[in-house]
């Protein structure tokens, strides 16, 4: 909105009249603040003359206190003369001339009110102190004097008398009263301060001209100091006043000096000196004293007269401007405008040649006025070719024709399908096309984005397949889970459960359920138990062993179970679960319920233990009565045979009672042995020596050595060279060498027994060991026997505290090594499992 040229001129003159007011305001207030700092100023600069002058005129209230307490006890005279010179020495020369002392008549001295001892420098500056009586140095009588009575009476509080000159210097008095130990006066002593200082400090502090005057008056409101010293007394005597120093003027004489000689106003301050009753006066004529204020008042006039000035031209330059400068912004702004559509335009056709779907232009009569390169790559049309065709002609895409018959007069409607066009080789290219309505250059202009989704339709089957594969797979898993005949128990990385299979609920009921956070409470109330022991700590669990990073294998767990009336034996194992960065996430663990196992195992001891039990007196029977025929008188050789076979099977079922009997104590941990020293060499000799005698099909050896001493059960040793012996005839039908040797070791000696039999397979020589296992059962070598053999020989080794081993090649024979060692072990690790 354009303002007319008198409302402007109006606003300016308004403006100005404010600007002058607020002007104005402005100089008052800042006149106020520069007079007040200019008084500041003048006052601190007497303060900072006082803080000079301070030192000089009170150090002597430092000194004639410290006099006043050290010569107050004194009553020699001599010894009085030496503490004053004493203290002059030690004060400053600069400062301090001289020290006084006069005593009241009654003060008991020596000499009475004649002694009146003056310590005094010797010279201007010398370092020399001379002591002379005052009342011949300083004539006059003290004791009229009005100072004196001052000081008598003022009892410790000083008294500053006037200046007076002594030896063409000025100097002034501190006076104290010198009280006894009851607080009576008994004197006055008085320190004469050297003040020619004080004057060069006044005089330095004075500035030439006379515009600002700094001067000190004492006490009494004499003048002490003064810049205008000679003047002031050349005109105090054309007034008539008979004076000589500048002492004899008053404060009142300075005034009306400055009144009636100097030109222009002044103003003055004054700052007492500490205590003392001195005082610093400074004049200053306020032409300097305010000359900052001159300054600024002129500044704020010449401020105004450009400003209204500037006020004045302005309507008529802004008149003769304000027509050009609207051409020149029409002018630019139609430039700008040229240029950011031109710039709009250049954006609009990259992003059409670089966009990665294809753009298709249809105006309002449904002909295509643009297409872009990605349309030309994926519908294999060219521009040329495309542009100016009818757009549902070209891509015969039944989608298009709702979408090209609508309303037009929407702008900026905008939809979102998927459907499939034609190329023009044919072949249908599967899209999602998008599609807005826009307005350029008065008309409407509908837009298609197509994007080719043959990819992503793929990938999505893809996807769909995975998916129904993994829920497949997710189902079979559940269902395997569900019906494990293990349990199954699955927690966080905190110990709370978060999965339990069907087993897991039977086998655990409420101690099993998802979502709980197992306790010590829950283990002591259903007395789980791990390897046989009350579990104390929860950490011992398989599954929070887990957590810590551990592998469990096969622990064994127990607890009773009220639904089934027995108590549940549980095998389980444990892993920790890992995310992709090795971060234990939680825990897996898996028990197999093996109750009926360890029950069927405990029922097989039993079985062994009361069966050879029940055997051994039966056979005990049959062997006696046998044995006693054979001792009785002659019978028929057939009867005689008869015997020897009872004999013998009599025998036999004595071995096998006796190993099952062997069985029995393994198991139960009652195995016993009678230890003693004993050459093995000698015990294996002669057992082979034993075997031989049997058996005259194999060739038997023992390696010829010397004696080897070793602690054992010569019975139980003896029992495992006989089973050796025995497996290494029996599994070689066709005879051949059996051999044993003994290989001295550091700690321990080894016996191998070695044979050319038919040799172990070697699937099956992991299990030789262990209760009941016969190596070569249901095959053409099977020989018998319970099995028991090599597992009650590998118990015995281990319980003199040796190992046992076997290496074996089939068809080529095997042999059996056992290791005994030379002292006994005392210390037992426990039976061997």
């Amino acid at each position: 909105m354009k303002l007319p040229f008198k409302s402007l001129v109006s606003l300016l003159l308004l403006l100005g009249v404010v600007f002058t007011a607020g002007l104005v305001a402005f100089y008052s207030m800042t006149r106020q603040r520069l007079e007040d700092e200019a008084l500041l100023r003048q006052l601190l600069r007497a303060k900072e003359i006082a803080y000079q002058l301070k030192p000089g005129i009170s150090y002597t209230r430092h000194v004639a206190e410290s006099a006043a307490a050290v010569v107050a006890p004194v009553r020699d005279a001599a010894e009085l003369e030496r503490l004053l010179q004493a203290l002059l020495i030690a004060a400053p020369s600069e400062a301090i001339h001289g020290l006084g002392v006069w005593f009241e008549p009654t003060a008991g001295i020596g000499g009475g009110s004649a002694v009146a001892p003056y310590a005094h420098r010797a010279g201007s500056g010398s370092g020399l102190v001379a002591v002379t009586n005052a009342r011949t140095s300083q004539p006059g009588e003290p004791h009229g004097q009005p100072w004196y009575r001052r000081a008598l009476e003022a009892r410790g509080a000083p008294v500053f008398p006037e200046p007076h000159p002594v030896e063409d210097s000025i100097y002034r008095v501190h006076a104290r009263a010198l009280l006894d130990a009851s607080g009576k006066p008994v004197g006055v002593i008085a320190v004469d301060v050297s003040i020619p200082h004080l004057y060069g400090i006044l005089q330095g502090a004075n500035a030439p001209g006379g515009e600002e005057w700094l001067y000190v008056t004492t006490p009494g409101g004499r003048l002490f100091a003064h810049p205008a010293r000679e003047p002031l007394l050349a005109w105090a005597r054309e007034r008539g006043q008979p004076v000589a120093a500048l002492g004899e003027l008053t404060l009142a004489d300075a005034r009306g000096y400055e009144a009636g000689q100097l030109s222009g106003p002044r103003r003055t301050a004054q700052v007492e000196i500490g205590e003392s009753g001195w005082t610093v006066h400074v004049s200053s004529a306020e032409s300097s004293l305010f000359a900052s204020l001159e300054r600024f008042r002129l500044a704020i006039l010449l401020l105004g007269v450009a400003v209204w000035g500037v006020l004045l031209a302005v309507p008529f330059l802004v008149h003769r401007t304000v027509r050009i400068r609207e051409l020149s912004f029409a002018l630019e702004e139609r430039r700008r405008l040229h240029e950011v559509l031109a710039r709009s335009e250049r954006r609009l056709r990259e992003v059409l040649e670089t966009s990665l779907d294809a753009v298709v232009a249809v105006d309002c009569h449904q002909l295509i006025c643009e297409w872009n390169t990605q349309a030309e790559r994926l519908l294999g049309w060219t521009k040329e070719e495309a542009v100016g065709r009818p757009a549902f002609e070209l891509l015969l895409c039944p989608a298009l024709r709702p979408l090209l018959e609508g309303d037009d007069g929407a702008v900026m409607r905008r939809q979102r399908i998927c459907t499939r066009v034609r190329r023009q080789d044919g072949g249908e290219l599967p899209v999602e096309i998008s599609t807005t309505v826009v307005q350029s250059g008065g008309r409407l202009m509908r837009y298609f984005f197509l994007a080719d989704i043959t990819e992503r339709q793929r990938a999505e089957q893809e996807r769909n397949r995975l998916l129904a594969q993994l829920q497949q797979r997710g189902a079979e898993l559940q269902a395997t889970i569900d019906n494990m005949v293990d349990s199954v128990v699955v927690s966080d990385r905190t110990g709370r459960i978060t999965f339990v299979n069907k087993a897991g609920r039977q086998f655990f009921g409420e101690v099993g359920s998802e979502g709980l956070q197992l306790t010590e409470g829950h283990l002591e109330l259903h007395g789980m138990r791990l390897g046989g022991e009350r579990v104390a700590r929860l950490e011992e669990m398989p599954l929070y062993q887990a957590l810590r990073g551990n592998v469990v294998v096969d622990a064994d767990l127990s607890f009773p179970s009220p639904e089934r009336r027995r108590t549940l034996h549980l095998r389980a194992n444990a892993a920790p679960i890992r995310d992709e960065f090795g971060h234990i996430t939680g825990a897996v663990s898996v028990a197999r319920d093996v109750t009926e196992m360890v029950e069927l195992d405990h029922l097989k001891d039993e079985f062994v233990r009361v069966a050879a039990h029940e055997l051994k007196t039966p056979v005990a029977i049959m062997k006696s009565y046998a044995q006693l025929a054979l001792k009785s008188e002659p019978t028929p050789t057939t009867y005689r045979k008869m015997l020897d076979a009872i004999n013998r099977g009599a025998d036999r079922i004595d071995r096998i009672v006796r190993e099952l009997l062997d069985v029995s104590q393994l198991h139960l941990g009652q195995l016993k042995l009678t230890e003693e020293p004993l050459d093995l060499r000698e015990l294996a000799e002669e057992t082979v020596a034993n075997m031989a005698a049997q058996s005259t099909q194999h060739r038997f050896s023992v390696r010829p050595g010397e004696a080897v001493i070793v602690q054992g059960d010569r019975g139980r040793l003896r029992q495992v060279l006989v089973v050796l012996l025995d497996n290494a005839v029996r599994y070689s039908p066709s005879g051949g060498l059996v051999e044993v040797r003994l290989e001295p070791h550091e700690h321990e000696v080894e016996v191998c027994v070695s044979d050319e039999g038919i040799g172990i397979p070697v699937e099956r020589q992991a299990r030789l060991f262990e209760r009941f296992y016969r190596a070569h059962s249901g095959t053409p070598h099977d020989r018998g026997g319970m099995g028991v053999g090599l597992y009650i020989s590998r118990e015995i080794i281990f319980h003199h505290g040796g190992t046992m081993r076997v290496s074996s090649e089939e068809g080529r024979g095997s042999t059996f090594c056992f290791s005994v060692p030379y002292s006994p072990r005392r210390e037992r690790n426990g039976l061997h499992s």
